[in-house]
């Protein structure tokens, strides 16, 4: 049975049992350590730990593991995302304000607040301003871009992006990296895990893991459901890019329908005024041709009457020709 850890059963499996922290603990410090390498994490404690129970009537089952380490006090909250919402960085947001809210009880000090780590794993791209797969916020100044605190934490690694990365060869495969590639793939627990993984302690731990859960009826049960959950959810997904994508098009169309229709009436009346132009120009070369005639006609000794006739003009417009 080949199995993926993006499935929400698997993954809070893997990592979402207190007996079986190591491999929970080698991911947190992956991610906090990425842009600077550290151990933040050495003993957790999982909050809300992995219950087979919640899925017997809920196909999604919990969201997210909260995790507390259990000398320093750092609490983070992990999740794995596979469908797309709209506003999830307002939602992550959320969750990471309520998890450094919950840490004070009536009449505790704001000194024993902790430092708070938001780590969302996204099958799906999220931002579509950033072209890398790993993005790190917190509270800076916009100005000086200095940091205001390290309490608050937000991690989005987009695995679509990281497999980009990897057609195009630009994976260093460091202990982070090497994460993405398993999280973001299919296993077969019977058979070896690959090369680039077997330096990573815990990656090896979860490999070996997956054989357990795929002896247990009750998770295949639970990992079926929600595979079907997650087949409706990118179907959804795939709809709704599609439309998404129809709109832009037909937004396009328009645009160029509009933009097209200016040009024509911009020109239109650029032709318009041109031929305005030329008309005024040809009167006034008539009527100065006119004018000279008349002149000419006059000191030849004709008439005015005369003249009105030989031109085929109004008497009046000849009277009205001065030198």
């Amino acid at each position: 049975m080949k199995i993926c850890l993006y499935n929400d059963v698997a993954f809070k499996w893997a990592f979402g049992r207190q007996e079986q922290t190591k491999p929970l603990i080698s991911l947190l410090n992956a991610v906090t350590g990425y842009d600077h390498p550290a151990t933040m994490f050495g003993e957790v404690r999982i909050m809300n730990p992995f219950d087979i129970s919640k899925y017997q009537k809920d196909k999604m089952g919990i969201l997210d593991l909260r995790v507390k380490e259990k000398k320093t006090g750092i609490w983070a909250d992990v999740e794995m995302q596979v469908a797309h919402q709209k506003f999830y960085p307002e939602r992550s947001m959320f969750y990471l304000a309520g998890l450094y809210r919950d840490q004070l009880n009536a009449g505790e000090d704001y000194a024993a607040l902790r430092p708070c780590h938001g780590i969302h794993i996204l099958m799906s791209d999220l931002l579509e301003d950033e072209t890398d797969w790993y993005n790190c916020y917190r509270m800076t100044n916009v100005k000086s871009h200095k940091l205001l605190s390290r309490h608050w934490n937000l991690y989005y690694l987009e695995l679509g992006k990281f497999q980009e990365a990897m057609r195009k060869k630009g994976v260093s495969w460091n202990p982070l990296e090497q994460w993405c590639g398993f999280l973001s793939g299919t296993h077969e627990p019977s058979e070896p895990l690959e090369e680039k993984f077997r330096n990573n302690k815990g990656i090896m731990e979860v490999h070996e893991m997956l054989q357990e859960f795929t002896e247990d009826e009750r998770l295949r049960e639970q990992y079926r459901l929600h595979e079907a959950w997650l087949r409706d959810q990118r179907s959804i997904e795939r709809e709704r890019r599609e439309i998404k994508k129809k709109l832009a098009a037909e937004t396009r169309l328009r645009k160029k329908a509009e933009a097209e229709k200016r040009k024509a009436e911009a020109e239109k009346r650029k032709a318009e005024a041109e031929l305005k132009k030329r008309e005024k120009k040809a009167e006034a070369e008539l009527k100065e041709r006119e004018r000279c005639s008349v002149l000419a006609l006059r000191e030849a000794g004709y008439a005015d009457e005369r003249i009105a006739d030989m031109l085929g003009i109004p008497e009046d417009r000849v009277k009205a020709v001065r030198k």
